[in-house]
């Protein structure tokens, strides 16, 4: 049976019901229950057989797909899981992909399956919304969330729900045919929530869990809301009623009651809205007005200030009172426009992705402790990183008064004291709160502007040892808080982070790759944090050097971290000894041998190779020297800093090539 409340299967055709009440009318002899058993078996076996034959004709008719987008594997799996944990016998599961851009999937009686294309690209989507590492971990995902689609189809063929559908149709078969077909239409909306009901079982049994149910289910109302909404703009409700469905009509229950009928933490509202849905439909039908009064009463004061509510208890009401006037004293028939109802009456777009239908992330009641003690301190305290803490916290609620509130503390917080930090938890604030492009753009300022102050004190670096100190501080901080905190990044480097991980998550493209491995290259390859982007991307991160893979290098027996008499008893003293203005540290320049030492606080820090007559790093490694003999030596791992290469396997050199591929420069430190 299709999931999908657009399309209806065909095995639910009414010529097919005539045929198959007046092929099997003459099957009936003997006892009554002989009748009934015989009934039964008969008309099931038919069924298969009928179903075989027009499963054939269906995929003939249709663009069958071998495989889509690699698809394939995760389908045979989640069938394979589900059904052989099913504790049904098993069966040759038969299914094809259809080429359908729509969300769509059904079952037939003989066990045969079809799957729209346009399913698989909705839940590609979805994955793709809700999963971080979604493309590292592709299959794994695709597996569950399809599980969620088969085990309700699945469900409609264990519970032989084609086989009741026809019993309940030859069952009616001498109703009015007006009273038949609303029966009939009540009845497989009764499966429908039979087979949700049973596909929670199946998805708990192989393992998966009811939650893929829920996506499924909510990928549905989805496209059914696009449906209303995309009516509603073009005002076809009102020029063509005929598009315009009702729960009275329709094989399916609207996926608001499935919802509502799943135990979640939004079941009280898929009630609301599935209440909603209903209480409209009856005043579309003049029906039941006077509990359709009651629920808009009860809803305009759970939201008072929404103006269709307060439209459609005036319909009401005004229906209530030509119920009491009669067609003679009308005189003339009006037309009574009364809306279907949709869920962005209540919740706009922009709302309802913000916090409507999400979850807070990790544990609930963790979170609303943190939040409610936050809660008891934030009008004691006016500290902006403080404040900035409690934003990010509230961003992730799934109260939609929150959001906005997050937004502005956040801001306030930025604005009080701009530093990085706190611009970067704005834009963490922006993207949580569903303003993605407006957290893009801060992402993406921010991190041009710090990749900018980084390239230029790197540049510096090469003539400023001070400066080079404290980029090497950043690093060494960064390596010991990791050591305890492997989450643990620089806090002005978090933009940029940020900036990778959002393009990662809108597009793997070459573009979001480049991004992400100038990042790893550049910024942080060790983090959890970092594997995570590496993952996402599927880039292979560099291991960490061995803790023995350092060596010490000198340059002419001394090199950063060796003293002044270490330098003196080698070297003798220089020619020439330069200061520094700005920071006091020392160059004892030794011309004649095309090397100079940075001293400071009397112990040196680097050491410059300068030319050909340096004797350089040993091994042949000095100016002149080719690049493949450097990285024999200093190994084949660098980053890239401006017109350096960092070498940092071996230990931490920098060195400048010329064009002809042969070191210009060489700094150790």
């Amino acid at each position: 049976m299709p999931l999908s409340n657009k399309k209806k299967s065909v095995l639910k055709s009414s010529k097919f019901l005539f045929f198959a009440i007046f092929y099997f009318s003459a099957a009936f002899s003997a006892s009554a229950q002989e009748k009934e058993i015989s009934f039964d078996s008969e008309l099931y076996a038919q069924l298969v057989r009928q179903s075989n034959v027009q499963f054939s004709n269906l995929i003939k008719s249709q663009t069958v797909l071998p495989d889509y987008k690699d698809w394939k594997k995760s389908i045979d799996n989640a069938f394979a899981r589900l059904s052989q944990n099913s504790g049904n016998p098993p069966f040759p599961i038969v299914y094809k992909i259809v080429k359908d851009s729509t969300f769509n999937a059904f079952a037939m009686a003989g066990g045969q399956f079809c799957i729209h294309s346009g399913a698989l690209d909705s839940l590609d989507q979805i994955i793709s919304q809700r999963e971080a590492n979604a493309a590292s971990n592709l299959d794994f995902h695709r597996e569950r969330y399809i599980a969620g689609v088969l085990s309700h189809e699945l469900s409609h063929f264990y519970n032989k729900h084609v086989l009741n559908s026809v019993k309940k149709f030859y069952a009616l078969k001498n109703e009015e045919a007006a009273k038949a077909f609303l029966e009939n239409t009540k009845f497989s909306q009764e499966q429908e929530l039979d087979a949700d009901q049973t596909g929670l079982f199946l998805l708990d049994r192989a393992g998966y869990g009811g939650e893929y149910m829920l996506v499924t289910l909510q990928a549905l109302n989805e496209v059914e809301q696009s449906y209303k909404d995309s009516l509603a703009a073009s005002k076809a409700d009102k020029t063509r009623t005929e598009l315009v469905g009702s729960s009275y009509f329709s094989s399916h229950p609207s996926p608001n009651e499935r919802l509502s009928r799943l135990n979640t933490d939004k079941k009280d509202l898929y009630s609301f809205l599935a209440t909603m849905e209903r209480t409209f439909d009856d005043i579309q039908l003049s029906k039941n007005l006077d509990q359709s009064r009651i629920n808009l009463e009860e809803a305009i004061k759970r939201y008072p200030e929404n103006i269709y509510l307060s439209k459609a208890l005036a319909i009401c009401l005004h229906k209530i009172w030509m119920a009491t006037v009669s067609t003679e004293e009308l005189k003339v028939k009006p037309v009574i426009d009364m809306p279907s109802f949709r869920d962005s009456m209540i919740f706009p777009q922009e709302k309802k992705q913000r916090s409507v239908f999400r979850t807070i992330p990790g544990n609930e009641a963790a979170y609303n402790k943190a939040l409610e003690y936050y809660k008891t301190l934030i009008v004691k305290i006016d500290d902006p990183y403080f404040l900035s803490n409690y934003a990010v916290l509230l961003s992730y609620s799934a109260d939609d008064k929150d959001l906005d509130v997050a937004v502005n503390i956040a801001t306030k917080a930025f604005q009080a004291e701009g530093t990085v930090p706190l611009a970067n938890n704005l834009g963490v604030v922006l993207y949580w709160t569903n303003r993605k492009e407006e957290a893009r753009e801060l992402f993406n300022r921010l991190a041009i502007s710090i990749d900018q102050k980084i390239n230029n004190l790197l540049a510096q670096s090469s003539k400023n040892p001070q400066v080079a100190d404290y980029l090497k501080t950043i690093v060494n901080s960064t390596a010991q808080k990791q050591r305890i905190d492997p989450d643990y990044i620089y806090e002005n480097f978090t933009p940029l982070l940020n900036i990778a991980l959002m393009e990662s998550y809108a597009s793997l493209d070459t573009k979001s790759k480049n991004l992400a491995s100038y990042y790893l290259n550049n910024y942080d390859s060790t983090s959890g944090w970092a594997k995570v982007l590496a993952k996402i991307q599927n880039i292979e991160l560099p291991p960490p050097p061995a803790k023995d893979s350092k060596i010490a290098l000198k340059v002419g027996g001394v090199g950063p971290g060796d003293k002044l008499e270490d330098l003196l008893k080698n070297w003798g003293k220089p020619k020439r000894i330069q200061t520094d203005k700005s920071s006091g540290v020392e160059y004892f320049i030794y011309d004649n041998k095309d090397t100079a030492f940075v001293l400071d606080m009397g112990q040196v820090v680097q050491v410059k190779v300068l030319g050909e007559s340096s004797p350089g790093l040993g091994n042949g490694v000095t100016v002149g020297a080719t690049k493949p003999i450097v990285e024999k030596f200093l190994g084949s791992k660098y980053k890239k800093q401006g017109e350096f290469h960092d070498y940092y396997e071996k230990g931490d050199t920098f060195v400048k090539y010329n064009k002809k591929g042969k070191i210009e420069i060489l700094i150790i430190q």
